[in-house]
């Protein structure tokens, strides 16, 4: 088992190129004597963000149990060091002020032997930290060449009282570096937008989750709030309410009726103040930045000549009701969409026809990114879709790097999710819930249950259980496995 203590490695940049290689054959590095080291098995994250090293083009090292980061431009910007390099006087790392999210840089290919040993050689050239001089022959844990990239140890010494950092371990979530800390809108907007492409049946903030438990064909419905266990829940209104939204003090919702369009409605937190925000008829409603986005449902006519609605475009309007603009018009078959800062995703479906698309929030700048795509859901800034209904896979925001991770024997995939710094999914399926993490690997049975969407509330899981058409809301802890 690695020890708690590790290293991490950083690629060098020079101040020209982004990564700092060396050309082959380098004399001083052919003499230096070679070491074996591996790539780590178990996640490691960096700043809340989990890395992804089966897929990296720039994998993290293993040597006696300490871990080794690549010197590149991606790593040294999200850890916050400057680096420099001169023939003459080699490599200096320095602690600067601020640091970037980190940008990963993968490809499809699985790294090869990645169970295997790799050989790496000591670097034969100066280096210092923070402006002292690191006698490299003497360290017990080197700086290492690997493919001519440099490699920086973590141990307590360079990470805690160079750079000021903190580590964690555990068994389940393995290494963890920050170096800055990742703002908290952030990771809550992330995990908001991840229960919304899930239908928004559940919403959590401060602690507390405002939800619809009965999304029932007919019978009484209500929106609740609760403690996360499920503990101190109270009634705050008697709606039927989907696409559950927490903007400040208000909840903003669509409130469905049969028969009847879904209009979007407002209530205070505590229950109090409902009233009517818009009566457009409603789907997918997601509120940021002062505006409402959602599916504009328009009414068609069935057989028995009966209306039914089906989505006819996306608009926006403010919180208030006023400036309805329309984003996406005479686009049937809109599933469902996503929102990602600037960006809208939005997936087709119309038979055989399953499109993914990206487009500006404003609605410009329209393009279509792949086929065949039947959910998707975005983290980190990778957008993680099902091919065909089944096969997992990631790919970059821009489509140019796709990456197939997980296709189960039978079972359809739906429903993802995400638990921040676990480095896991959720994966829904007709009959169970599973787990696996972000690079496709260790893929966990939760539970046998009929779950159409899964939702995160700290650390529990909560799931609509579909019975005859009704779909209650159970939950768990997601690190219990159940039976």
């Amino acid at each position: 088992m690695p020890r708690i203590l590790k290293a991490w490695t950083a690629t060098a940049a020079a101040a020209i190129s982004l990564t700092l290689v060396w050309p082959t054959p380098v004399s001083r590095a052919a003499a230096s004597p070679e070491v074996q080291a591996s790539f780590p098995a178990f996640p490691v994250t960096v700043n809340g963000t989990v890395t992804d090293q089966a897929h990296s083009q720039y994998p993290l090292l293993l040597y006696r149990d300490i871990t080794y980061f690549p010197m590149t431009w991606n790593y040294t910007s999200s850890l916050g060091l400057a680096v420099s390099w001169s023939k003459e006087n080699g490599l200096s790392l320095d602690k600067k002020d601020g640091c970037v999210p980190l940008a990963q840089d993968l490809t499809a290919e699985v790294n090869a032997n990645s169970g295997g040993s790799q050989t790496a050689v000591p670097a034969p050239f100066p280096v210092k930290v923070n402006g002292k001089t690191i006698v490299n022959a003497d360290e017990p844990y080197p700086v290492l060449l690997y493919r001519n990239i440099v490699y920086f140890p973590m141990t307590w010494r360079f990470a805690h009282e160079e750079f000021n950092w903190k580590t964690s371990w555990d068994n389940v979530r393995g290494f963890a570096i920050q170096s800055c800390t990742r703002p908290d809108d952030e990771e809550r907007t992330q995990a908001e937008a991840l229960n919304l492409a899930n239908g928004g049946q559940l919403a959590v903030k401060d602690g507390w989750v405002y939800m619809n438990p009965y999304l029932w064909s007919e019978g009484a419905h209500q929106l609740v709030k609760s403690k996360p266990d499920g503990s101190n829940r109270t009634k705050l209104s008697d709606d039927k309410a989907t696409s559950i939204n927490v903007a400040g003090d208000w909840l903003y919702y669509i409130a469905s009726e049969p028969r009847k369009p879904n209009a979007i409605y407002k209530i205070k937190t505590d229950g109090t103040d409902r009233s009517l925000v818009s009566q457009t008829n409603a789907s997918r409603l997601w509120v940021r930045d002062g505006w409402m986005y959602y599916l504009r449902l328009a009414e068609r006519s069935g057989n028995d000549k009966a209306p039914y609605y089906t989505p006819g475009g996306i608009e926006r309007m403010r919180t208030d009701g006023s400036e309805k603009q329309t984003l996406l018009s005479s686009m049937d078959h809109i599933k469902y969409f996503f929102l990602q800062g600037k960006r809208l995703y939005y997936l087709t479906s119309e038979g055989e026809k399953k499109k993914l698309y990206v487009m500006g929030n404003d609605g410009s700048g329209q393009t279509e990114l792949r086929d065949n795509v039947t959910e998707f859901s975005i983290i980190d800034g990778w957008i993680y879709y099902v091919k065909d209904g089944k096969q997992l896979r990631k790919m970059s925001a821009d489509g140019s790097v796709d990456i197939p991770l997980h296709e189960p024997a039978r079972t359809p995939i739906f429903g993802l999710n995400y638990r921040d710094g676990s480095g896991s999914f959720g994966i829904s399926g007709y009959a169970s819930m599973e787990r696996i993490r972000l690079d496709g690997t260790g893929r966990q049975a939760l539970a046998e249950a009929r779950a159409t969407a899964l939702y995160i509330a700290e650390d529990q899981l909560y799931f609509p259980y579909w019975s005859m058409g009704d779909r209650t809301m159970y939950h768990m802890k997601i690190d219990e496995q159940q039976p």
